[in-house]
């Protein structure tokens, strides 16, 4: 197989068991579950891909995203049975099912964990999150602070990508400090900066698209705490779950092979 750029490999598969794509933004650390949690309960007879975030620093619109992870997986030539979407990532995966649908005939299985349309409140929180990654480093004064800026910055910020840098500034400024006082390796504190800033480039794309007609073709697949975004779907199945141990618990897996199973069988 040529050498994937905009995918990661979770599962190799094997015979003609088909491809499953997975969208999220996944990242090293972070609290809640992921698709590589998933993987392992899933069919092994299928390859499954997790997105993976194109190199550079230039912002990419949508198209750029779309057609890296469509075109590599249209070369790949295997049927995909199912496009799995996770939060945000469920914006693209319903754009990406459509396309798929279009260009091999029959539509892949859409499967959308706790769907959502990126809005600053959700910046906000994912911002307050990683700040309280750093609590090592940074003194509780200080997260405090850095949260309190980020939220009143919100009613200034002209429109998403301005609020994203607003919060990179301030990311920047405050752990900037941090790290100089502690005499840490600021090569660190460059890539977490690179990291965030590219998220808030593909929370921008993802606001590009309308996922309101993808969305009635999938099912939502939804925590104790659902998003808003489920009620979109033309099904939604409820598990009884913290939403940051979605992917990571087996009522969740029987629901998708269940899902994946009827697509592969009809």
């Amino acid at each position: 197989m040529t050498q994937l750029s905009g995918w990661k490999v979770l599962n190799p598969g094997r015979g003609g068991g088909g491809l499953v794509l997975a969208v999220d933004f996944a990242t090293t650390g972070r609290s809640d579950s992921a698709f590589s949690d998933l993987a392992p309960r899933l069919d092994p007879a299928l390859a499954l891909w997790e997105t993976r975030q194109p190199a550079g620093t230039a912002p990419l619109t949508a198209e750029d995203y779309l057609a890296l992870w469509d075109g590599e997986a249209a070369a790949d030539g295997r049927t995909v049975r199912a496009v799995l979407g996770y939060c945000a990532g469920s914006v693209f995966a319903g754009e990406l099912a459509a396309r798929i649908a279009a260009r091999q005939g029959e539509a892949p299985r859409l499967v959308l964990f706790e769907p959502e349309v990126p809005a600053p409140a959700g910046l906000y929180r994912d911002f307050a999150a990683m700040m309280n990654q750093f609590a090592s480093v940074l003194t509780a004064e200080e997260v405090t602070a850095a949260q309190r800026e980020a939220d009143a910055a919100r009613i200034d910020a002209g429109d998403f990508g301005d609020y994203g840098a607003v919060l990179v500034r301030i990311f920047m400024e405050r752990a900037g400090a941090a790290f100089t006082r502690e005499e840490l390796d600021t090569e660190l504190l460059d890539e977490f900066v690179a990291v965030f800033r590219s998220y808030v480039s593909y929370l921008d794309a993802a606001r590009r698209i309308d996922p309101a007609a993808a969305w009635r073709t999938g099912t939502a697949v939804s925590s104790r705490t659902p998003s808003e975004g489920a009620a979109l779907a033309g099904r939604t199945v409820d598990v009884d779950v913290d939403h940051a141990d979605m992917l990571r618990d087996g009522r969740v897996a029987e629901v998708v092979n269940g899902i994946i199973g009827t697509y592969a069988a009809s």
